[in-house]
């Protein structure tokens, strides 16, 4: 029967004991013989083998012939060779590649499974040169604890949790090098600070003396009860609107950021809301007489800021010499380019923008506000441990910082920040409180304040520092306060007018 038989890579039926003469090649017929045979008869599934022995380039149907045999038995003699050479030479190694013919040494290496290749003579060396190495003549032989030590440090899994762990330590002591010690040393400095047995006989506290009077200035204001946010709207069957205070950062003469913050707020007037500045409304910027108008516009309440302050005594000096008419003082050789820009941002203030400015308090006294406690308004800050009416108006108007040990505050950026003094000392208050009082949060006192640049938006639990550096490219803030005591953040993005 005639069958077919498909073959993938051609079978070369040639032995390297072959005589020279008698070796088959495929050479004449590689190039014209196809990997697969069609399948032309016979019962599916059957192939038919089939061999083109050659002998140089002969056609590749073409019979081999060799010296004095006949056709058909140099065939079989071939086919016979091959068989029997290809068996005897598995239970060998592979022979040298020279000793074989090229077409046949190709062919044939590329036949055999990889897995007959591979030996296990590698191991058999290994452990001789590992015996070789750690067993030197001559030397005595290690005890046994320290041979299980030097088994496990060169143990791969060892090396890798070593390196782990102390990878561990090292992020582990940076950490508390960096971030946990110092705050847990600063935790306890403002904690001594704030104990009343540590202070000693001979030093006193800042605020513990009389202050001095100062007439041209209102040093507490109390904001209408009306503006305030109470409970939840709904829980009050009178309540028929919703109320909210929108406190602005430190505008700087930016009225056009400041028309941008309001309209992203969605401020109105009419529907309950009500306008609070933390100072620095003018100066530096291009139009703080438009900001003063704004403010008077929509009713706005503001404390005074220092730069408030420096204008007004700017105007009220210029009225005491009568130079208010003299609008040419760069003759005058002992100001400053900074004194000339706010001498004339003083003398262009109409009388009612001037008034206006005078009649906004050091310290604004919003009143209590849920989970909020007191809120209270300043351009700077406020000492802890000092009631509102003994505040230095100088210092609430310029602090920065505070010394730990007298609480005297300071206009300079070096030191302890007054914010983080006062939160300490409300957080201490709140715990002491929480075991004595139904709503200890509404004995505590939350400040909003300004000024500080330098430290950016500051939102602590019971400080909220608003000043972003709008004047100087910076962010308008505004801290909106809901209904509720909810609060909310809200910023527009400034031009930059200034670098001061």
């Amino acid at each position: 029967m005639n069958t077919l038989l498909y073959i993938k890579t051609p079978v070369v039926l040639a032995h390297p004991k072959a005589k020279p003469n008698a070796v088959p090649t495929l050479e004449g017929c590689r190039s014209r013989v196809p990997p697969y045979q069609p399948y032309r008869g016979g019962r599916r599934g059957k192939r038919h083998l089939n061999f083109c022995l050659a002998t140089s380039s002969p056609p590749c149907n073409a019979p081999v012939k060799t010296a004095n045999s006949d056709p058909t038995a140099s065939r079989i003699m071939a086919a016979g060779d091959f068989q029997s050479g290809f068996q005897s030479d598995a239970d060998e190694d592979f022979p040298p590649a020279t000793s074989l013919h090229s077409s046949y040494s190709r062919q044939y290496q590329a036949s055999r499974p990889l897995i007959e290749s591979a030996r296990n003579g590698w191991q058999s060396q290994a452990r001789t040169s590992h015996r070789h190495s750690s067993s030197p003549s001559g030397d005595t032989e290690l005890p046994k604890w320290t041979q299980m030590i030097q088994s496990i440090v060169s143990a791969p899994r060892f090396r890798r949790y070593a390196l782990i762990y102390l990878a561990f330590i090292i992020f582990g002591w940076l950490g508390w090098r960096i971030v946990l010690s110092p705050r847990l040393q600063e935790r306890n400095s403002l904690l001594n600070s704030l104990d009343p047995n540590s202070r000693t006989g001979s030093v006193g506290r800042f605020g513990a003396n009389s202050m001095p009077q100062f007439n041209d200035l209102i040093q507490i204001q109390k904001l209408n009860p009306d503006l305030v946010p109470t409970e939840l709207a709904g829980a009050d069957a009178e309540s028929n609107h919703k109320r909210r205070l929108v406190i602005v950062g430190d505008v700087h003469g930016c009225r056009e950021e400041l028309e941008q913050l309001l309209e992203k707020v969605k401020f109105n007037q009419k529907g309950g809301d009500h306008l609070i500045f933390v100072g620095d409304m003018i100066n530096k910027g291009p139009d703080s007489i438009g900001v003063v108008d704004l403010a008077r516009q929509y009713s706005a309440s503001s404390v005074r800021g220092n730069h408030e302050d420096r204008i007004l005594l700017h105007r009220r000096e210029m009225a005491r010499t009568k130079s208010l008419a003299d609008s040419d003082d760069a003759k005058s050789s002992h100001h400053s380019s900074r004194e000339l820009s706010e001498r004339a941002l003083a003398r262009s203030l109409s009388d009612e923008q001037l008034q206006w400015l005078e009649n906004c308090p050091v310290i604004l006294d919003v009143g209590q506000i849920p989970n909020m406690g007191q809120v209270v308004v300043v351009h700077a800050g406020l000492v802890p441990e000092i009631a509102l009416e003994k505040q230095d108006p100088v210092s609430v108007m310029t602090m920065r910082t505070m010394d730990l040990d007298t609480h005297v505050p300071s206009s300079k950026k070096k030191g302890t920040n007054w914010a983080k003094m006062f939160d300490k000392h409300q957080s201490v208050l709140y715990s002491a409180l929480e075991s004595t009082s139904d709503n200890p949060r509404a004995k505590t006192m939350t400040v909003v304040y300004g000024h500080d640049a330098h430290s950016s938006l500051s939102i602590r639990t019971f400080t909220k520092g608003l000043d972003s550096g709008c004047v100087k490219g910076g962010k308008l803030t505004a801290l909106v306060i809901e209904d509720g005591g909810k609060q909310n953040i809200v910023q527009v993005s400034c031009r930059g007018y200034t670098k001061d």
